[in-house]
């Protein structure tokens, strides 16, 4: 009777289409799921790689890269990288970024190194706030036929004013505002290729 009984639930659960439960279990091979979810420099110590992936492994003292700093982030600030560093996803962090490269008396400006400039006086060009910016200057045919240099040039190598857009941007780097008094352009004979300003802190 029992026997009878099973065979005929059997027959029943066949008739019903009842799935193979073998064919429905699938082996995972995702690394991170067998828990490989580790790269070779977060492992401490021991480790054991992952069979389908051997770049991920599993670690029995993982060491997670939680620094922030990049070398670039770092060079932003004109700094050197730090000594303490960890390797995340391919890119080296640092604790910290290191000394700066400028020289003494230099500030950062976007990870260039700006030497201080007078806090008044002149300077070749015109810087943003003059009417004509730039070194360009319509009598350049006249200084390059008389001195056989451009008239910025003259300036620079004659004069040795600064030029206006450093003095612009030291000015603006230690946190101060650059006033024109005037923004000169006349004839090349004049010699007054520049402008008059100052730097209010």
């Amino acid at each position: 009777m029992r026997k009878g009984l099973l065979l005929g639930i059997a027959g029943i659960a066949a008739a019903a289409g009842t799935p193979n439960v073998r064919a429905a279990c699938i082996p995972t091979q995702d690394c991170a799921e067998l828990g490989y979810k580790y790269t070779s420099s977060e492992c401490a110590g021991d480790r054991i790689a992952c069979p389908f992936d051997t770049s991920k492994f599993f670690c029995f003292e993982p060491q997670i890269c939680n620094y922030s700093y990049t070398a670039a982030s770092c060079s932003s600030q004109c700094k050197s990288v730090g000594s303490t560093s960890c390797v995340k996803d391919g890119t080296t962090y640092y604790s910290s970024c290191g000394s700066s490269f400028c020289s003494s008396g230099q500030t950062c400006n976007n990870g260039t190194c700006v030497s201080p400039v007078a806090r008044s006086g002149a300077c070749c060009g015109h810087a943003s706030e003059c009417k004509m910016s730039g070194k360009s200057n319509p009598y350049d045919s006249n200084c390059l036929g008389h001195w056989g240099k451009s008239c910025y040039n003259y300036c620079r190598e004659n004069w040795g004013y600064p030029d206006c857009e450093e003095m612009w941007t030291s000015c603006r780097t230690v946190g101060g505002t650059p006033v024109f008094n005037n923004c000169a352009l006349n004839g090349y004979n004049s010699y007054n290729f520049y402008s008059n300003w100052s730097c209010k802190l």
